[in-house]
Protein backbone atom coordinates (compact mmCIF):
# COMPACT_ATOMS: atom_id res chain seq x y z
CA UNK A 1 0.00 0.00 0.00
CA UNK A 2 2.90 2.69 0.98
CA UNK A 3 4.01 1.63 -2.56
CA UNK A 4 1.29 2.24 -3.95
CA UNK A 5 1.15 5.84 -2.31
CA UNK A 6 4.44 6.59 -2.92
CA UNK A 7 3.51 5.77 -6.87
CA UNK A 8 0.57 8.25 -7.04
CA UNK A 9 2.26 10.86 -4.85
CA UNK A 10 5.32 10.91 -7.26
CA UNK A 11 3.21 10.60 -10.38
CA UNK A 12 1.30 13.71 -9.38
CA UNK A 13 4.67 15.72 -8.83
CA UNK A 14 5.71 14.72 -12.15
CA UNK A 15 2.95 15.53 -13.73
CA UNK A 16 2.73 19.05 -12.17
CA UNK A 17 6.09 19.83 -13.08
CA UNK A 18 5.40 19.62 -16.91
CA UNK A 19 2.08 21.87 -16.20
CA UNK A 20 2.27 25.19 -17.61
CA UNK A 21 2.96 27.93 -15.42
CA UNK A 22 -0.14 30.05 -15.95
CA UNK A 23 -3.40 28.26 -16.04
CA UNK A 24 -5.66 31.52 -16.40
CA UNK A 25 -7.34 31.07 -20.07
CA UNK A 26 -5.85 33.71 -22.49
CA UNK A 27 -2.17 34.61 -21.44
CA UNK A 28 0.88 35.44 -23.41
CA UNK A 29 3.59 34.93 -22.13
CA UNK A 30 7.46 34.93 -22.98
CA UNK A 31 9.34 31.35 -22.17
CA UNK A 32 12.63 29.66 -23.02
CA UNK A 33 11.00 26.47 -23.56
CA UNK A 34 7.81 25.30 -25.70
CA UNK A 35 5.80 23.87 -22.86
CA UNK A 36 5.39 27.56 -21.74
CA UNK A 37 7.00 26.30 -18.38
CA UNK A 38 9.75 28.15 -18.09
CA UNK A 39 9.98 32.15 -17.85
CA UNK A 40 13.25 32.50 -16.30
CA UNK A 41 16.24 30.88 -17.12
CA UNK A 42 20.29 31.55 -15.22
CA UNK A 43 23.76 30.52 -15.61
CA UNK A 44 23.80 32.03 -19.56
CA UNK A 45 27.25 32.91 -19.78
CA UNK A 46 28.07 36.10 -22.09
CA UNK A 47 27.51 36.05 -25.87
CA UNK A 48 25.00 32.94 -25.44
CA UNK A 49 22.45 32.70 -27.86
CA UNK A 50 19.09 31.39 -26.77
CA UNK A 51 15.43 31.11 -28.14
CA UNK A 52 12.91 32.80 -26.49
CA UNK A 53 9.12 31.97 -27.42
CA UNK A 54 5.92 34.31 -27.02
CA UNK A 55 3.56 31.61 -25.73
CA UNK A 56 -0.62 31.91 -26.10
CA UNK A 57 -1.61 29.79 -22.97
CA UNK A 58 -4.84 28.28 -22.65
CA UNK A 59 -6.61 30.13 -25.52
CA UNK A 60 -10.61 30.09 -25.39
CA UNK A 61 -10.77 30.76 -29.58
CA UNK A 62 -10.09 27.63 -31.45
CA UNK A 63 -8.35 29.16 -33.80
CA UNK A 64 -7.17 33.19 -34.45
CA UNK A 65 -6.16 35.23 -37.72
CA UNK A 66 -4.12 37.86 -36.00
CA UNK A 67 -2.11 39.00 -33.16
CA UNK A 68 -0.45 42.25 -31.69
CA UNK A 69 2.28 42.68 -29.03
CA UNK A 70 5.47 44.22 -28.16
CA UNK A 71 8.13 43.78 -25.72
CA UNK A 72 10.57 45.59 -23.85
CA UNK A 73 14.50 43.77 -23.08
CA UNK A 74 16.15 45.35 -20.58
CA UNK A 75 19.75 44.35 -19.88
CA UNK A 76 22.74 43.97 -22.69
CA UNK A 77 20.84 41.52 -24.82
CA UNK A 78 19.91 41.69 -28.56
CA UNK A 79 16.89 40.35 -30.30
CA UNK A 80 18.45 39.04 -33.53
CA UNK A 81 15.26 38.41 -35.00
CA UNK A 82 11.63 37.15 -34.81
CA UNK A 83 10.60 34.54 -36.40
CA UNK A 84 6.09 34.40 -36.56
CA UNK A 85 4.46 31.58 -36.69
CA UNK A 86 1.77 30.13 -39.27
CA UNK A 87 1.31 32.52 -43.03
CA UNK A 88 2.53 35.87 -41.19
CA UNK A 89 2.28 39.29 -42.13
CA UNK A 90 4.25 41.55 -39.72
CA UNK A 91 3.56 45.33 -40.13
CA UNK A 92 5.23 46.08 -36.97
CA UNK A 93 8.74 46.61 -36.10
CA UNK A 94 11.26 45.87 -33.75
CA UNK A 95 9.75 45.27 -30.53
CA UNK A 96 6.53 45.94 -31.47
CA UNK A 97 4.55 43.34 -33.90
CA UNK A 98 1.27 43.62 -35.98
CA UNK A 99 0.43 40.09 -36.75
CA UNK A 100 -2.16 39.49 -39.92
CA UNK A 101 -2.24 35.23 -40.85
CA UNK A 102 -3.05 34.33 -44.51
CA UNK A 103 -4.89 31.26 -42.52
CA UNK A 104 -6.27 31.23 -39.43
CA UNK A 105 -3.72 29.63 -36.63
CA UNK A 106 -5.56 26.89 -34.72
CA UNK A 107 -4.64 26.93 -30.88
CA UNK A 108 -3.47 24.44 -28.21
CA UNK A 109 -2.93 24.88 -24.57
CA UNK A 110 0.53 26.40 -25.88
CA UNK A 111 0.21 28.30 -28.87
CA UNK A 112 3.57 29.35 -30.19
CA UNK A 113 2.86 32.64 -31.67
CA UNK A 114 6.55 34.01 -32.04
CA UNK A 115 10.26 33.03 -31.60
CA UNK A 116 12.45 35.08 -30.63
CA UNK A 117 16.55 35.08 -31.13
CA UNK A 118 18.07 36.33 -28.06
CA UNK A 119 22.20 36.92 -27.81
CA UNK A 120 22.96 37.62 -24.03
CA UNK A 121 25.28 40.06 -24.26
CA UNK A 122 26.69 41.20 -20.47
CA UNK A 123 29.78 40.07 -20.04
CA UNK A 124 29.01 40.44 -15.72
CA UNK A 125 26.22 38.21 -16.30
CA UNK A 126 24.11 40.79 -15.05
CA UNK A 127 19.97 40.13 -15.46
CA UNK A 128 18.03 40.78 -18.27
CA UNK A 129 14.55 40.76 -17.99
CA UNK A 130 12.09 40.97 -20.35
CA UNK A 131 8.26 42.57 -20.62
CA UNK A 132 5.26 42.47 -22.36
CA UNK A 133 2.97 44.74 -23.77
CA UNK A 134 0.20 45.95 -26.33
CA UNK A 135 1.62 47.72 -30.15
CA UNK A 136 1.91 51.43 -30.79
CA UNK A 137 -0.35 51.76 -32.64
CA UNK A 138 -2.77 49.63 -30.75
CA UNK A 139 -6.11 48.43 -31.75
CA UNK A 140 -7.45 48.31 -28.55
CA UNK A 141 -5.68 49.00 -25.44
CA UNK A 142 -1.32 50.16 -25.81
CA UNK A 143 -0.97 47.92 -22.34
CA UNK A 144 -2.18 44.49 -23.51
CA UNK A 145 -1.57 42.64 -26.65
CA UNK A 146 -4.49 41.48 -28.82
CA UNK A 147 -5.92 38.61 -30.76
CA UNK A 148 -7.80 38.27 -34.07
CA UNK A 149 -10.20 35.46 -33.68
CA UNK A 150 -13.75 34.67 -35.58
CA UNK A 151 -15.42 37.15 -37.85
CA UNK A 152 -13.05 39.93 -37.09
CA UNK A 153 -13.46 40.34 -33.17
CA UNK A 154 -10.49 41.65 -31.38
CA UNK A 155 -10.04 40.49 -28.23
CA UNK A 156 -6.81 41.36 -25.50
CA UNK A 157 -5.01 38.83 -23.57
CA UNK A 158 -3.66 39.08 -20.41
CA UNK A 159 0.25 38.82 -19.83
CA UNK A 160 1.85 36.21 -17.75
CA UNK A 161 2.93 38.63 -15.19
CA UNK A 162 1.12 41.78 -14.18
CA UNK A 163 0.94 44.36 -16.95
CA UNK A 164 4.22 46.80 -17.70
CA UNK A 165 6.25 43.84 -14.99
CA UNK A 166 8.78 41.82 -16.76
CA UNK A 167 7.50 38.56 -17.20
CA UNK A 168 10.97 36.38 -18.59
CA UNK A 169 14.29 36.71 -16.90
CA UNK A 170 17.64 35.49 -17.44
CA UNK A 171 20.54 35.24 -15.25
CA UNK A 172 18.69 36.65 -12.54
CA UNK A 173 16.59 35.85 -9.13
CA UNK A 174 13.93 33.00 -10.74
CA UNK A 175 11.65 34.61 -7.88
CA UNK A 176 11.28 38.05 -9.22
CA UNK A 177 9.39 36.76 -12.34
CA UNK A 178 5.84 36.54 -11.51
CA UNK A 179 4.16 32.88 -12.16
CA UNK A 180 2.09 32.49 -9.60
CA UNK A 181 -1.93 32.18 -9.36
CA UNK A 182 -2.24 35.31 -7.08
CA UNK A 183 -0.37 37.54 -9.03
CA UNK A 184 -2.09 37.10 -12.57
CA UNK A 185 -4.17 39.26 -14.70
CA UNK A 186 -7.39 37.71 -13.00
CA UNK A 187 -6.25 38.26 -9.67
CA UNK A 188 -5.01 42.06 -10.77
CA UNK A 189 -8.57 42.60 -12.64
CA UNK A 190 -10.48 41.62 -9.41
CA UNK A 191 -9.22 44.38 -7.85
CA UNK A 192 -11.09 46.69 -9.65
CA UNK A 193 -14.79 44.99 -9.88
Amino acid sequence: MKKMIILLLSLFVASSALAVVDEDPNMLGIYFDLSADTPCIEGVAPYDQMPGYVILTNPTPESIGGYEFGYLVEGNAIILGVVMEGTALDVGGAGNHIVGLGEPLMTSETTLLATMTVLYTDTTMAPVLFTLSGTQPSSIDPMLPTILYGDGVLMTLGTSSLPGTPCALINGICDDVVTTENTTFDSFKSLYR
